[in-house]
Protein backbone atom coordinates (compact mmCIF):
# COMPACT_ATOMS: atom_id res chain seq x y z
CA UNK A 1 0.00 0.00 0.00
CA UNK A 2 1.27 3.54 -1.26
CA UNK A 3 1.41 6.21 1.65
CA UNK A 4 -0.17 8.96 1.95
CA UNK A 5 0.48 12.38 3.29
CA UNK A 6 -0.81 14.86 5.08
CA UNK A 7 -0.29 18.82 6.54
CA UNK A 8 -0.30 19.45 9.93
CA UNK A 9 -2.10 22.66 10.76
CA UNK A 10 -1.45 24.42 14.37
CA UNK A 11 -4.35 27.23 14.91
CA UNK A 12 -2.06 27.95 18.32
CA UNK A 13 0.28 29.86 16.22
CA UNK A 14 -1.91 32.46 15.49
CA UNK A 15 -3.90 31.14 12.05
CA UNK A 16 -6.55 33.47 11.03
CA UNK A 17 -9.89 32.68 8.89
CA UNK A 18 -7.96 33.31 5.75
CA UNK A 19 -5.13 31.70 6.59
CA UNK A 20 -7.01 28.77 6.74
CA UNK A 21 -8.89 28.69 3.77
CA UNK A 22 -5.61 29.68 2.15
CA UNK A 23 -4.28 26.43 3.30
CA UNK A 24 -6.98 24.29 3.20
CA UNK A 25 -7.63 25.30 -0.70
CA UNK A 26 -4.03 24.13 -1.61
CA UNK A 27 -3.90 21.13 -0.11
CA UNK A 28 -7.63 20.29 -1.72
CA UNK A 29 -5.87 20.45 -5.49
CA UNK A 30 -2.60 19.06 -3.87
CA UNK A 31 -1.43 15.48 -3.56
CA UNK A 32 -1.70 15.71 0.09
CA UNK A 33 -5.20 14.32 1.12
CA UNK A 34 -5.45 15.06 4.76
CA UNK A 35 -5.68 18.35 7.25
CA UNK A 36 -4.66 17.31 11.13
CA UNK A 37 -5.63 20.30 13.40
CA UNK A 38 -4.17 20.73 17.11
CA UNK A 39 -5.94 20.52 20.00
CA UNK A 40 -4.32 23.92 21.91
CA UNK A 41 -6.79 26.93 23.67
CA UNK A 42 -3.47 29.55 23.33
CA UNK A 43 0.39 29.31 22.29
CA UNK A 44 2.19 30.57 25.52
CA UNK A 45 0.89 33.14 28.19
CA UNK A 46 2.50 36.31 25.93
CA UNK A 47 0.27 35.07 23.12
CA UNK A 48 -2.39 37.83 23.79
CA UNK A 49 -4.31 38.44 20.93
CA UNK A 50 -3.24 36.17 18.93
CA UNK A 51 -5.81 33.96 17.22
CA UNK A 52 -6.03 30.22 18.31
CA UNK A 53 -9.23 28.65 17.22
CA UNK A 54 -10.96 25.57 18.98
CA UNK A 55 -10.08 22.51 16.49
CA UNK A 56 -13.68 20.93 16.74
CA UNK A 57 -14.84 24.30 15.50
CA UNK A 58 -12.05 24.58 12.76
CA UNK A 59 -11.98 20.61 11.98
CA UNK A 60 -16.27 21.26 11.23
CA UNK A 61 -15.20 24.18 9.29
CA UNK A 62 -13.04 22.42 7.12
CA UNK A 63 -15.48 19.39 6.84
CA UNK A 64 -18.35 21.54 6.00
CA UNK A 65 -16.35 23.52 3.37
CA UNK A 66 -14.40 21.48 1.47
CA UNK A 67 -15.62 18.27 0.37
CA UNK A 68 -12.49 16.35 -0.90
CA UNK A 69 -10.67 16.75 2.26
CA UNK A 70 -10.40 14.22 4.78
CA UNK A 71 -9.70 16.10 8.27
CA UNK A 72 -8.16 14.68 11.63
CA UNK A 73 -7.25 15.82 15.14
CA UNK A 74 -3.95 15.63 16.12
CA UNK A 75 -4.80 15.09 19.18
CA UNK A 76 -7.55 15.69 20.98
CA UNK A 77 -6.94 15.86 24.51
CA UNK A 78 -8.72 13.30 26.86
CA UNK A 79 -8.79 15.55 29.52
CA UNK A 80 -10.02 18.65 28.18
CA UNK A 81 -13.63 16.99 27.19
CA UNK A 82 -15.40 14.43 29.30
CA UNK A 83 -14.94 11.36 26.51
CA UNK A 84 -18.65 10.67 26.69
CA UNK A 85 -19.31 14.01 25.29
CA UNK A 86 -16.28 13.82 22.90
CA UNK A 87 -17.61 10.72 21.71
CA UNK A 88 -20.92 12.18 20.73
CA UNK A 89 -19.26 15.11 19.04
CA UNK A 90 -17.22 12.39 16.94
CA UNK A 91 -20.22 10.39 15.71
CA UNK A 92 -21.96 13.90 14.92
CA UNK A 93 -18.95 14.82 12.89
CA UNK A 94 -18.31 11.58 10.90
CA UNK A 95 -22.15 11.27 9.70
CA UNK A 96 -22.25 15.22 8.55
CA UNK A 97 -18.87 14.49 6.64
CA UNK A 98 -20.15 10.80 5.40
CA UNK A 99 -16.95 9.61 6.84
CA UNK A 100 -14.43 11.95 6.19
CA UNK A 101 -13.19 12.00 9.62
CA UNK A 102 -10.19 10.33 11.66
CA UNK A 103 -9.34 11.13 15.48
CA UNK A 104 -6.10 11.25 17.19
CA UNK A 105 -6.47 11.04 20.92
CA UNK A 106 -3.82 11.91 23.42
CA UNK A 107 -3.43 11.93 27.25
CA UNK A 108 -2.58 15.60 27.08
CA UNK A 109 0.43 17.57 28.35
CA UNK A 110 0.71 21.27 28.30
CA UNK A 111 0.09 21.87 31.83
CA UNK A 112 -0.22 25.56 31.04
CA UNK A 113 -3.39 25.45 29.62
CA UNK A 114 -4.82 23.35 32.21
CA UNK A 115 -3.89 25.85 34.66
CA UNK A 116 -5.52 28.57 33.00
CA UNK A 117 -8.35 26.77 32.01
CA UNK A 118 -8.84 25.59 35.84
CA UNK A 119 -8.41 21.52 34.29
CA UNK A 120 -7.06 19.48 37.18
CA UNK A 121 -3.74 18.68 35.84
CA UNK A 122 -2.68 15.10 37.37
CA UNK A 123 0.53 13.08 36.87
CA UNK A 124 1.16 10.66 34.14
CA UNK A 125 0.18 8.17 35.50
CA UNK A 126 -3.32 9.16 36.37
CA UNK A 127 -3.71 10.97 32.65
CA UNK A 128 -3.34 7.34 30.89
CA UNK A 129 -5.31 6.04 33.24
CA UNK A 130 -7.81 8.45 31.62
CA UNK A 131 -7.15 8.10 28.24
CA UNK A 132 -7.82 4.01 28.43
CA UNK A 133 -10.65 4.57 30.37
CA UNK A 134 -11.80 7.38 27.58
CA UNK A 135 -11.47 4.83 24.81
CA UNK A 136 -13.18 2.62 26.42
CA UNK A 137 -15.83 4.83 26.62
CA UNK A 138 -15.24 5.30 22.97
CA UNK A 139 -15.88 1.96 21.97
CA UNK A 140 -18.85 1.39 24.02
CA UNK A 141 -20.87 4.42 22.80
CA UNK A 142 -19.84 3.35 19.50
CA UNK A 143 -21.00 -0.13 19.51
CA UNK A 144 -23.78 -2.02 18.75
CA UNK A 145 -25.57 -2.18 22.27
CA UNK A 146 -28.44 0.29 22.18
CA UNK A 147 -27.06 1.68 25.72
CA UNK A 148 -23.85 2.15 27.02
CA UNK A 149 -22.93 1.68 31.38
CA UNK A 150 -19.35 1.85 32.27
CA UNK A 151 -18.03 1.86 35.18
CA UNK A 152 -14.45 3.04 35.93
CA UNK A 153 -11.92 5.03 38.05
CA UNK A 154 -12.15 7.80 36.66
CA UNK A 155 -15.38 7.95 34.48
CA UNK A 156 -18.38 6.33 34.35
CA UNK A 157 -21.63 5.65 31.80
CA UNK A 158 -25.05 4.77 32.90
CA UNK A 159 -27.12 3.63 30.08
CA UNK A 160 -26.09 6.22 27.89
CA UNK A 161 -27.50 6.61 24.22
CA UNK A 162 -25.28 7.49 21.40
CA UNK A 163 -27.46 7.76 18.53
CA UNK A 164 -26.86 8.12 15.15
CA UNK A 165 -23.51 5.50 14.95
CA UNK A 166 -20.67 5.92 13.27
CA UNK A 167 -21.24 6.38 9.83
CA UNK A 168 -17.74 4.83 9.49
CA UNK A 169 -17.68 1.24 10.38
CA UNK A 170 -17.29 0.16 13.08
CA UNK A 171 -15.94 3.51 13.59
CA UNK A 172 -13.33 5.93 12.61
CA UNK A 173 -10.05 5.41 12.47
CA UNK A 174 -8.25 6.10 16.14
CA UNK A 175 -4.88 7.23 16.07
CA UNK A 176 -3.13 7.29 19.49
CA UNK A 177 -0.45 10.18 19.13
CA UNK A 178 2.61 10.15 21.69
CA UNK A 179 5.33 12.59 21.84
CA UNK A 180 7.41 10.00 23.66
CA UNK A 181 6.45 6.37 22.85
CA UNK A 182 6.65 4.92 25.95
CA UNK A 183 5.51 1.57 27.03
CA UNK A 184 2.11 2.25 28.04
CA UNK A 185 1.40 4.58 25.54
CA UNK A 186 1.87 1.65 23.27
CA UNK A 187 0.22 -1.05 25.24
CA UNK A 188 -3.09 1.28 25.02
CA UNK A 189 -2.35 1.98 21.26
CA UNK A 190 -2.07 -1.75 20.79
CA UNK A 191 -5.06 -2.53 22.67
CA UNK A 192 -7.17 0.31 21.79
CA UNK A 193 -5.49 2.06 18.41
CA UNK A 194 -6.19 1.64 15.07
CA UNK A 195 -2.96 3.50 14.62
CA UNK A 196 -0.61 5.06 16.03
CA UNK A 197 1.19 8.25 15.31
CA UNK A 198 4.67 9.88 16.79
CA UNK A 199 5.64 13.10 16.48
CA UNK A 200 7.66 15.32 16.23
CA UNK A 201 11.46 14.23 16.67
CA UNK A 202 11.74 10.47 16.14
CA UNK A 203 14.97 9.02 14.55
CA UNK A 204 14.76 5.99 12.25
CA UNK A 205 16.36 4.03 14.49
CA UNK A 206 14.18 5.63 17.41
CA UNK A 207 11.00 4.63 15.72
CA UNK A 208 12.44 1.36 14.38
CA UNK A 209 12.78 0.24 18.30
CA UNK A 210 9.23 1.37 18.95
CA UNK A 211 7.47 -0.05 15.98
CA UNK A 212 9.00 -3.52 16.44
CA UNK A 213 7.68 -3.16 20.77
CA UNK A 214 4.00 -2.12 19.46
CA UNK A 215 4.32 -5.13 16.91
CA UNK A 216 4.88 -7.21 19.96
CA UNK A 217 2.18 -5.86 21.83
CA UNK A 218 -0.63 -6.10 18.78
CA UNK A 219 0.40 -9.52 18.36
CA UNK A 220 -0.25 -10.53 21.96
CA UNK A 221 -3.52 -9.43 21.72
CA UNK A 222 -4.03 -11.75 18.60
CA UNK A 223 -4.48 -8.03 16.06
CA UNK A 224 -2.78 -7.07 12.77
CA UNK A 225 -0.26 -3.96 13.45
CA UNK A 226 -1.33 -1.10 13.62
CA UNK A 227 -1.12 1.82 10.70
CA UNK A 228 1.94 3.73 11.41
CA UNK A 229 1.95 7.41 11.31
CA UNK A 230 4.89 9.87 11.52
CA UNK A 231 4.74 13.68 12.31
CA UNK A 232 7.84 15.75 11.28
CA UNK A 233 8.62 19.97 11.63
CA UNK A 234 9.93 20.69 8.18
CA UNK A 235 12.41 23.40 7.06
CA UNK A 236 13.32 24.06 3.42
CA UNK A 237 16.99 25.41 2.20
CA UNK A 238 18.01 26.53 -1.02
CA UNK A 239 21.41 25.74 -0.44
CA UNK A 240 23.90 24.48 2.83
CA UNK A 241 25.55 28.14 2.79
CA UNK A 242 21.43 29.35 3.73
CA UNK A 243 20.77 26.43 5.78
CA UNK A 244 24.01 27.04 7.83
CA UNK A 245 22.46 30.67 8.36
CA UNK A 246 19.38 29.92 9.26
CA UNK A 247 20.49 27.51 11.64
CA UNK A 248 22.41 30.14 13.58
CA UNK A 249 19.39 32.60 13.30
CA UNK A 250 17.06 29.90 14.90
CA UNK A 251 19.62 29.28 17.55
CA UNK A 252 20.24 32.30 18.16
CA UNK A 253 16.67 33.17 18.38
CA UNK A 254 15.98 30.47 21.21
CA UNK A 255 19.07 31.64 22.88
CA UNK A 256 20.62 27.97 22.84
CA UNK A 257 24.20 27.39 20.96
CA UNK A 258 23.71 26.10 17.22
CA UNK A 259 25.29 22.51 18.98
CA UNK A 260 22.07 22.36 21.20
CA UNK A 261 19.55 23.36 18.13
CA UNK A 262 21.24 20.97 15.65
CA UNK A 263 20.45 18.08 18.78
CA UNK A 264 16.65 19.14 18.73
CA UNK A 265 16.29 18.68 14.75
CA UNK A 266 17.35 15.37 15.15
CA UNK A 267 13.76 14.02 14.13
CA UNK A 268 12.72 16.78 12.19
CA UNK A 269 13.05 17.48 8.14
CA UNK A 270 15.44 20.18 7.66
CA UNK A 271 17.94 20.94 4.95
CA UNK A 272 17.94 21.20 0.74
CA UNK A 273 15.15 19.14 -0.99
CA UNK A 274 17.73 16.84 -1.58
CA UNK A 275 18.69 16.21 2.12
CA UNK A 276 14.65 15.83 2.62
CA UNK A 277 14.42 13.47 0.19
CA UNK A 278 17.59 11.12 1.56
CA UNK A 279 15.87 11.40 5.05
CA UNK A 280 12.48 10.16 3.55
CA UNK A 281 13.92 7.60 2.21
CA UNK A 282 15.28 6.50 4.92
CA UNK A 283 12.07 6.79 6.95
CA UNK A 284 10.18 5.14 4.04
CA UNK A 285 11.87 1.47 5.27
CA UNK A 286 9.79 1.35 8.38
CA UNK A 287 6.22 0.84 6.34
CA UNK A 288 4.81 4.46 7.31
CA UNK A 289 0.99 4.59 5.91
CA UNK A 290 0.69 8.16 6.53
CA UNK A 291 3.34 11.01 6.95
CA UNK A 292 2.23 14.44 8.32
CA UNK A 293 3.89 16.89 7.66
CA UNK A 294 4.23 20.58 9.54
CA UNK A 295 5.11 23.79 7.48
CA UNK A 296 6.20 26.84 8.91
CA UNK A 297 3.22 29.35 9.22
CA UNK A 298 2.72 31.76 6.22
CA UNK A 299 4.66 29.71 4.26
CA UNK A 300 2.33 26.54 3.42
CA UNK A 301 1.89 27.32 0.21
CA UNK A 302 5.78 27.55 -0.82
CA UNK A 303 6.60 24.73 0.63
CA UNK A 304 3.50 22.78 -0.91
CA UNK A 305 4.60 23.47 -4.33
CA UNK A 306 8.56 22.40 -3.23
CA UNK A 307 6.93 19.00 -1.93
CA UNK A 308 4.51 18.29 -4.81
CA UNK A 309 7.61 19.26 -7.17
CA UNK A 310 10.81 18.38 -6.18
CA UNK A 311 9.83 16.06 -3.23
CA UNK A 312 7.29 13.44 -3.41
CA UNK A 313 7.95 12.55 -6.82
CA UNK A 314 11.33 11.14 -6.08
CA UNK A 315 9.85 8.69 -3.12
Amino acid sequence: MNPSYGIQLEPQFGYTKENIDKLASAIETSKFDTIWVSDHMFFDKQAVEKSAFDALTVMTYLLSKYQQLRVGSLVFCNSYRHPSIMAKKITSLDNLSEGRLEVGYGAGWKEVEYQAYGIPFPSVKTRLEQLEEGLQIFLKLWGSDEKASFEGKHYSLHEALCYPKPFQKPHPRIWIGSMTGGKKMLQIAAKYGDGINLAWAFSVSKLGRIFSQLDEYTSELGKQPLRRSVGFWVQVYSDQVEMVKGIEQEAKKRNISIDEYKHRLKGALVGTPEDLIEKLQEYQKLNISHYIFMFPHQKESEYIRIFEEEILPAL
